[in-house]
């Protein structure tokens, strides 16, 4: 895991489960649940970052699926380089989406785990989806739900990112189903992982 200031590091994810035994640990003194989705994330971010101004670094634990054209196996874990917001129903004709600026953001990727590019859009996919819809989507890795909210307010206050997510299914219709039954295991795995660094 990349080295870090506890104090003026905060640690994050979207639900207690996926931080509830760092909290445990009391090894972290910046350590706040954000809620589940990009704009809830993003909300609670910034009501947390107006309140304590010495944080400088996001770490973010979370889960995601993986696209099937990535290639990227259940039980990975990954820590995204760039965040994407991709609505499916855009690309597939459905929908327009509103544009962002920027449409991406960087993160610090730890490169001891496989860097991926990270989808955040604000659904859940439960289409059958092998092959990417169209061509924006080919280079895309894997989806999570938080990561763009978080970026977005991140770069705001001009604070870096860094996100550690574990691979609980792949993206798709069967998607949600395997989440619930892979996510306590392996969020718990990925938590442990990191207090043993």
């Amino acid at each position: 895991m990349l080295p870090f200031n506890p104090n003026q590091t905060l640690v994050t994810g979207a639900f207690e489960g996926e931080v509830g035994i760092l909290r445990a640990s009391g090894v972290f003194p910046h350590l706040q649940v954000m809620g589940i989705g990009n704009l809830e994330a993003a909300v609670n971010l910034s009501e947390y970052l107006f309140r304590n101004k010495e944080i400088n670094h996001i770490i973010f634990f979370g889960s995601c699926g993986a696209y099937e054209w990535s290639g990227i196996p259940i039980k990975s874990v990954v820590s995204p380089n760039l965040v994407f917001t991709k609505e499916l129903a855009h690309a597939l004709k459905l929908s327009k989406q509103i544009p962002e600026s920027p449409d991406s953001y960087q993160f610090i990727p730890d490169k001891n785990f496989h860097p991926v590019r990270c989808n955040a859009p604000t659904t859940i996919t439960l289409t059958e989806l092998k092959i990417p819809p169209e061509d924006s989507w080919v280079n895309l890795d894997v989806e999570n739900l938080e990561l763009f909210g978080i970026a977005k307010v991140a770069a705001k206050f001009s604070l870096s990112v860094t996100a550690y997510l574990v691979v609980t299914n792949l993206v798709g219709p069967m998607g949600s189903a395997d989440w619930t039954k892979n996510w306590k295991d392996l969020s718990h795995s990925l938590q442990n992982q990191f207090l043993q660094k």
